[in-house]
């Protein structure tokens, strides 16, 4: 039943988005990341003039890793993508309300979907990519192999720990502050009180060199045990009981008086209020992926200490803090809006500006972080530069995709143009933090940009007409 779910999941995916932008520029789309990854890799020639081989590979292990974390908390929102996400843009999803397919068994599907849907359109494109272009780099194909085959295992391991820690929350959010921490203390006790190294307890990096074949069935086995206690708990079926909300929209109306579009903040921050883990989201699709990059950024200040690591923090904080407008916009079209005398560029202002006070959560960790750096001085020019690279990349986002950045970016005649206006901003801003920090004082100069961009979007998607997917 699962194979043939997952097979009508695949179809329906495929569907959702060729019905935007035609077969063409979505199956287009791992080209354009494999030839990206192509180009890329000629870089690690002069990488490797810095650094050595097996700390490249380490940040390579850590990114994936990372990458693994930052989808990984299906759990979280398995009953919001049921009740919300699916009703709009699937079928399939319902069919547990009709016929005898249990609930549990789709969530499952869908699960599985999204894992080959990353892989298919992300991950082997890239490793594609680097195994192509390994003769010219100075790399064996052979080894290329066995590297991309740790650093899935890692993306994997990351997935599925996130998964499995999104479902314990989505039970009790103290027991996964206690595994948290337990997990914490374990690792530092390996460290500090059996010297054990931390490059050992990243154990695709530790895989590679020692070509285990023990480590790789245990890493395999934790990777699967995972994925099935995330299923067997997850929350779907919820009892019958009732929920009452205290009516809080004209009290938040009031708080958010000083906006023009006090209705539309209002209703974002009531809808992450009683959607399934407001509190977390937040934490699992932004702080703990910010919490990886810190530990990321540890290992890289090592290797290169000259470097100021405020300023490669805020670099990764912009990015991860400008999928905030995503998230605000994953579960909520334009199309009840319709019968509205409302704009799409109004309900795009008030995106922004829910994003913006979103936001003050990022300048807090930014805070945290200069302190825990010890590089408070750094700390105008960093949040400078994060907050162009917010504003910036927020109206590139706006400018191209509009209301619906989670399907759009996947059409490849949109996604290149993102990847070079943003992409080329990021290399600029990196390259001349590093050589010197406080040229990022001149980094608003970026924000007009953004507000050119910004003053076309809204006359593109006020004539743009919405479809029914």
């Amino acid at each position: 039943m699962i194979r043939e779910l997952l097979r009508s999941m695949i179809r329906e995916e495929w569907r959702v988005h060729t019905t935007i932008f035609g077969n063409r520029y979505f199956a287009f789309f791992p080209v354009v990341i494999g030839f990206l990854t192509c180009a890329g890799s000629l870089f690690v020639p002069f990488f490797l003039r810095v650094i050595r081989v097996d700390q490249l590979f380490l940040f390579a292990q850590y990114m994936f890793l990372l990458l693994g974390v930052s989808i990984g908390s299906f759990g979280l929102f398995g009953r919001e993508i049921m009740n919300r996400r699916f009703g709009q843009a699937s079928l399939i999803a319902y069919s547990a309300r009709s016929l005898p397919v249990g609930e549990r068994a789709i969530f499952t599907a869908f699960f599985l979907k999204d894992i080959l849907f990353y892989l298919f359109f992300w991950i082997v494109p890239m490793f594609g990519g680097f195994v192509v272009m390994a003769p010219f780099i100075g790399f064996s194909v052979v080894s290329m192999l066995w590297a991309c085959g740790t650093l899935s295992l890692s993306f994997l391991f990351g997935l599925a720990m996130i998964f499995l820690l999104s479902t314990v929350y989505a039970h009790s959010s103290r027991l996964v502050i206690l595994l948290l921490f337990g997990v914490l203390l374990g690792n530092l006790g390996l460290v500090y009180v059996l010297g054990v190294e931390v490059n050992v307890l990243l154990l695709g990096y530790s895989l590679f060199y020692s070509h285990s074949l023990p480590m790789f069935i245990v890493m395999v086995v934790v990777i699967v045990v995972f994925v099935v206690l995330s299923i067997v708990f997850v929350r779907i079926t919820y009892p019958e009981g009732k929920k009452y909300f205290h009516n809080q929209f004209v009290q938040l109306m009031k708080r958010f008086s000083f906006s023009s579009y006090a209705a539309f903040i209002a209703k974002d921050f009531i809808d992450l209020r009683r959607s399934e883990g407001g509190l977390g989201k937040l934490i699992f699709s932004f702080l703990l992926p910010m919490v990886f990059t810190y530990l990321f950024l540890e290992v890289f200040l090592e290797v290169i200490p000259a470097v100021k690591g405020l300023m490669i923090f805020a670099v990764f904080l912009g990015i991860v803090s400008a999928s905030i407008y995503t998230m605000l916009t994953a579960f909520d079209t334009f199309n009840p809006y319709l019968f509205l005398p409302v704009r799409v560029s109004t309900i795009i202002k008030s995106k922004m500006q829910s994003f913006m006070l979103f936001n003050l959560l990022s300048v807090v960790v930014l805070g945290v972080v200069a302190v825990s750096l010890d590089q408070v001085g750094y700390f105008v020019p960093a949040f400078l530069m994060f907050m162009s690279i917010c504003v910036y990349a927020l109206a590139v986002t706006v400018y191209l995709t509009g209301l619906h950045p989670n399907i759009l970016l996947y059409n490849t005649k949109v996604f290149i143009p993102y990847l070079g206006l943003v992409g080329s901003v990021l290399f600029a801003v990196t390259f001349f933090s590093i050589l010197d920090p406080f040229s990022m004082l001149l980094s608003p100069v970026l924000i007009p940009i953004a507000y050119v961009l910004l003053k076309k979007s809204f006359v593109k998607w006020d004539q743009w007409v919405p479809q029914t997917i």
